[in-house]
């Protein structure tokens, strides 16, 4: 027996006895049961607390302005047809100038404009209008500042093409469509077509001329089972082949 405890009083030690007997009952029963950690609510992995009740969605720049979010689909279009509102007005002031016109000729299609935005001062910097004109075989760029056209620009078709639209796809899927029933490839007409811009094979760049890649398909999904080569430039096929032939 321990010597301090065989000196405290006979009474005493039954008082201490009972009350180790309870402490110890009593840190048994608080003993906690394993826990899996996934259960356990830790915060925030990087201690973030606060909720941004007072900042919107999404976030914004402090002091930023006429901000126009394009989440909302009606949003976006409204924002697209602005912006062919301004292209549309930007062509009509590049084609009332000769030298523009002179550039173009009679055949040609404006393929984007380039909005540069604002400078610092809110100042609307010039806008960019590119072309590919078919009547003489080149991208045209033309800036426009304003109501004024700054600068009138051709680049051969080996150097730049502006990316395709619709209506070259149209067109293009028109010539082929004409070219494979010619063929009595009637197959064609079942098929849907697709369009891309038709670079040269092993990394030689764009055609000196305005090619597009015509694909027909059952579905978008499906593979190629017919294919053309159509260059709006001189308007016909350059070659085409049958897939899996």
């Amino acid at each position: 027996m321990d010597l301090h405890f065989s000196l405290i009083a006979p009474a005493a030690r039954k008082v201490l006895a009972a009350a180790l007997l309870i402490s110890s009952s009593s840190l048994a029963a608080a003993a906690p049961s394993p826990v899996d950690p996934a259960t356990v609510d830790v915060g925030h992995p990087t201690s973030h607390v606060h909720d941004h009740g007072n900042q919107t969605w999404p976030p914004q720049p402090r002091g930023m302005q006429n901000a126009v979010p394009l989440s909302n689909p009606g949003e976006e279009a409204l924002a697209a047809e602005a912006g062919q509102r301004r292209g549309a007005a930007q062509d009509r002031i590049a084609v009332a100038r000769a030298d523009v016109r002179q550039a173009l000729g009679t055949r040609f299609r404006r393929a984007t404009v380039v909005e540069e935005g604002h400078d610092k001062s809110g100042a609307v910097l010039p806008s960019r209008l590119v072309y590919f004109s078919y009547s003489t075989n080149s991208t045209v760029e033309v800036t426009v500042d304003g109501q004024q056209v700054r600068s009138v620009r051709t680049i051969p078709p080996a150097e730049y093409q502006p990316e395709i639209t619709d209506a070259e796809i149209a067109e293009a899927e028109g010539l082929a469509r004409a070219h494979f029933a010619a063929r009595g490839q009637d197959r064609v007409a079942q098929l849907k077509a697709f369009g891309i811009l038709a670079y040269q094979p092993t990394g030689k760049g764009f055609y000196a001329t305005r090619v597009l890649y015509i694909s027909f398909h059952r579905d978008s999904d499906s593979p190629p089972e017919y294919v053309a080569w159509v260059d709006l430039t001189q308007q016909r096929v350059l070659r085409s082949r049958q897939e899996g032939q």
